[in-house]
């Protein structure tokens, strides 16, 4: 069962957010996902574990799911969204969890407004995801296909993304997955990995003072281990945790992701949920 949301209106539009109030006294934790996914197909077995600790805020980027529209994508923008709708709940201060894409966002938003962000952890995600050799090599084609891609009808960009989707999410996840991922928009997939390509957060985010935590997927294909390590060797004093899981694992052994999560958070001085916390909960 997803946690309750409301649909909330910003200056540059309207986004659907979940918002699951945690213990009293506790930290809000927002979370903010990947690319082409939602937040409900990236945290929906995060909520629920999450909120004993913490008040939990979840929506989608830009293009993706129920985010709001948006001629060109940007990931700066997507940072900018976080603070407003942080603003929209009257929130002073909080914790982002960003994973893959949404760690690139965690870091802008933390860059944006340092003083607002008292901690971050970061999952499966780097401070550039170029790279190197092929996978570079490759990545860089993304500016050009989003760029033929505008000048191609909408409803073909739609059709070819639904094969896409439905060929990559066939057999191993559900309906309920390309779903998810079929309500975003097709061209603001290509814009946000042509983001992705050239984002690199190296040269400053050694200057964040915020506490950071960091969860190693070991063995990840889309994000490597070399690219993850180095967001390890350039924030000083960040904690490192790490399980053996590919890039869905944070779905598919959630679990693991959940255990690394849990010791990010005492990390950060989240406080654990007492027993009665934990019973009050539960009957939510």
């Amino acid at each position: 069962m997803l946690p309750p949301g409301e649909w909330i209106t910003l200056p540059t539009g309207r986004v659907f957010v979940r918002h699951v109030k945690g213990p009293a006294g506790s930290p809000t934790v927002m979370l903010l996902h990947g690319w082409t996914v939602t937040a409900d197909l990236n945290w929906y077995l995060i909520y629920t574990p999450l909120a004993q600790r913490a008040s939990v805020v979840a929506f989608d980027h830009r293009g993706h799911g129920t985010g709001i529209a948006t001629k060109r994508f940007t990931l700066a923008d997507c940072a900018s969204d976080v603070l407003a709708i942080a603003d929209a709940l009257t929130l002073e201060q909080f914790i982002c969890v960003g994973y893959s894409m949404g760690g690139a966002i965690a870091q802008l938003a933390a860059r944006q407004a340092p003083e607002r962000i008292t901690g971050i952890v970061l999952g499966a995600t780097s401070t550039s995801f170029r790279g190197q050799g092929f996978r570079s090599a490759r990545f860089s084609l993304m500016p050009v296909v989003a760029g033929i891609s505008r000048k191609i009808p909408r409803n073909l960009r739609q059709w070819s993304w639904q094969k896409v989707v439905c060929k990559v999410i066939a057999n191993g996840f559900s309906r309920w997955a390309q779903a998810e991922v079929l309500k975003g928009d097709p061209q603001a997939m290509l814009d946000a990995g042509t983001e992705l390509f050239r984002f690199n957060s190296s040269p400053w985010i050694a200057e964040l003072s915020m506490p950071f935590a960091q969860i190693c997927t070991k063995g990840d294909s889309v994000v490597p281990d070399y690219l993850q390590e180095e967001l390890s060797l350039t924030v000083p004093n960040i904690a490192v945790f790490s399980y053996q899981g590919g890039h869905s694992s944070v779905v598919t052994d959630s679990a693991s992701f959940w255990d690394c999560m849990n010791s990010a958070l005492d990390h950060l001085g989240v406080p654990q949920a007492s027993l009665t916390d934990q019973k009050h909960l539960a009957k939510q």
